[in-house]
């Protein structure tokens, strides 16, 4: 993990993020790459060639001034403007939000995306106007969502939802990178509903065959049941005190989505715990 990018709106969610991604970086020894989009309104990117009036002009100008003094604030409030531990680089973008992170995220090759989240239950997460999920989908890179300071003690204590049939192979190729940096346990879990039931000692056998394939280390396997997935996994991670849930989720849309990323999205949507999650394989 070499670049870890934080998309900011310099809200309380956002200097969350920030504040997460410094014991990441310095544990992964990454450079830590702050991006603020300036949304202009009815385009999905600024070129200095186009027409614009000077109500527009004004209104760049102002908010580029007004995106660096914060970005200063940001790197100040962090101590970041002064380290020599963690390599630092900011920039300014302006357009669609969702479109230049995406965009900015695949272009730059970043290895990791730290997002504030604003969770409430029955709404959208929102940051910087933005939906976290779309971009959760979009980008090929990790995505870690908080919406509280994380600190590096979280990341001991992985909690690992599975159904043992989904392509993640490359979700377990980052639990084994934090497990490795930071001696992290792995809570292998699978989460019985009535509407996808296995019995106990046939769920934990392939678990364990799970992890065998996956060559695991330091794991445990265990089987949990709930009347809804999302809730048995937060009840299971409260009760092991986990510090992170790790999750795939699907690139699909639709009715496909419905059925295969549904849960991640509750769980980046509501989850007091932050969730590491990547498209499947």
């Amino acid at each position: 993990m070499q670049k870890i990018l934080i998309p900011t709106d310099f809200s309380e969610e956002a200097e969350n993020a920030i504040q997460t991604a410094i014991p990441i970086a310095k544990a992964f020894k990454a450079t830590l790459v702050l991006l603020h989009v300036l949304e202009v309104a009815s385009r999905d990117s600024f070129s200095a060639t186009a027409d614009t009036t000077l109500s527009d002009a004004l209104f760049i100008h102002e908010g580029l001034k007004l995106a660096q003094q914060n970005l200063n604030r940001s790197l100040a409030v962090h101590g970041l403007d002064t380290t020599d531990e963690i390599a630092v680089e900011r920039y300014i973008r302006i357009g669609s939000v969702n479109r230049q992170i995406i965009e900015f995220v695949e272009n730059e090759k970043f290895d990791f995306l730290v997002m504030g989240t604003k969770g409430a239950w029955g709404m959208n997460d929102i940051l910087l106007g933005t939906d976290t999920d779309k971009i959760i989908r979009k980008v090929s890179c990790p995505v870690l969502a908080v919406n509280q300071v994380v600190p590096a003690e979280a990341f001991k204590k992985i909690v690992f939802p599975t159904t043992t049939e989904n392509k993640e192979t490359n979700l377990i190729g980052v639990i084994k990178e934090f497990q490795q940096v930071f001696k992290a346990k792995i809570y292998l879990i699978r989460i019985n509903t009535p509407q996808n039931f296995l019995p106990d000692n046939l769920a934990l056998a392939r678990l364990e065959d799970y992890a065998a394939e996956h060559r695991l280390i330091n794991y445990e396997t265990h089987v949990y049941s709930h009347t809804e997935e999302e809730e048995g996994i937060r009840e299971f991670a409260a009760k092991v005190e986990g510090g992170i849930v790790a999750m795939s989720t699907s690139a699909h849309t639709g009715f496909r989505k419905l059925l295969e990323g549904s849960v991640t999205k509750e769980m980046v949507s509501h989850s007091k715990r932050p969730v590491l999650t990547m498209r499947m394989d």
